[in-house]
């Protein structure tokens, strides 16, 4: 709420020269009861309800100033408030207090974000990504099984930016407890318009031959049950790890008449609904309690079933906004393109 006006102030001091109590004021008027308090007692010791004037020297903040902070802050990084108020005495510029740099800043409608983490991109992977968005962009994914691997663990880690605790000393800080050696367990799992594949547990590294074990337990029965029995129903989705693309297992795809999707570009993981499905059951899985890998393996399973399909369509259909978000980041990050 804003600052009052004098009249809801002589409202206050009027009531309590007639004899009301704070309390019989604010239900008359409905203000709040620090601001009754405070306005009797600033009518009894001065009486007046007029603001006091401000002690202090003035705030130093002009044009010039101003425009000299966002020079040295807008987009630079490790640029904090006291650093940039350093910099201009340095220079002889201005000798400004870190908190008047803040205020400089703000005013220029400047803010702090925190740089969000993303793949590291060379102009080959942009060209990449997005020659693929262009060719994708009218493509039906409701024909694909979009699939994936991924490492669960039990302490995956918190952000350390919320590991804060306001306190008077250190001594009164708890540790934040981590385990050296936690479970973790590897997985793999597909998903399609028309339904999940299991999750499937596999240990060790995956190379060509355990893949295409993998695909032939896990994938082929579940993709009979999704789009029936013909070759041409439908298509793997993979990226383009070592164990996916090797001979052997191109052969085996040859073999078995499976159509893989064409071009999935190296680093198109942005793309991929299978990561946002692997973060949600990653957040899922540090609310459940298990102490071995047989029931970390259980509580996922119980989880991967729990995700319902509407979520699994959501994500599916997210893709031809995130070709769209490619193209116009000419195959850059997704992350801040709206």
């Amino acid at each position: 709420m804003g600052r009052r006006s004098d009249a809801d102030r002589w409202a206050v001091v009027t009531r309590f020269r007639e004899g009301l109590r704070p309390a019989e004021i604010v239900r008359q008027t409905g203000f709040t009861f620090p601001f009754v308090q405070r306005w009797i007692q600033n009518f009894k010791w001065g009486g007046t309800v007029a603001d006091a004037p401000r002690a202090g020297r003035k705030r130093k903040r002009i044009a010039d100033v101003e425009k000299a902070v966002v020079e040295l802050m807008n987009r630079k990084q490790r640029r904090s408030v006291r650093r940039v108020a350093q910099i201009l005495k340095d220079k002889k510029i201005v000798d400004l207090s870190y908190r008047t740099v803040q205020r400089a800043a703000r005013s220029q409608q400047l803010k702090p974000y925190r740089m969000q983490r993303s793949s590291r991109l060379t102009e080959a992977h942009k060209t990449d990504r997005l020659e693929f968005a262009k060719l994708q962009k009218d493509k039906d994914w409701s024909h694909i099984i979009f699939t994936d691997e991924h490492v669960f663990k039990q302490f995956k880690g918190a952000n350390a930016s919320h590991d804060i605790m306001w306190a008077k000393n250190s001594s009164e800080v708890p540790d934040r407890e981590v385990e050296r050696w936690s479970i973790s367990v590897s997985a793999w799992a597909g998903i399609s318009k028309e339904g999940k594949t299991p999750i499937h547990f596999y240990t060790g590294t995956l190379d060509a031959s355990s893949y295409q074990k993998v695909l032939a337990t896990a994938l082929l029965p579940a993709a009979r049950d999704m789009f029936g029995a013909a070759d041409d129903a439908w298509e793997l989705q993979q990226d383009k790890a070592s164990c996916h693309t090797a001979r052997s297992t191109m052969k085996w795809f040859v073999d078995e008449s499976i159509a893989v999707v064409d071009g999935w570009p190296t680093k198109g993981d942005d793309i991929n609904p299978m990561e946002n499905l692997w973060a949600i059951l990653d957040e899922r899985l540090q609310r459940r309690r298990y102490t071995t890998a047989a029931g970390m393996k259980k509580v996922l399973r119980q989880e991967w079933d729990l995700v319902n399909q509407d979520v699994v369509d959501n994500l599916i259909d997210s893709i031809t906004d995130r070709l769209r978000r490619i193209r116009k980041a000419q195959g850059g990050s997704i992350k801040r393109v709206g």
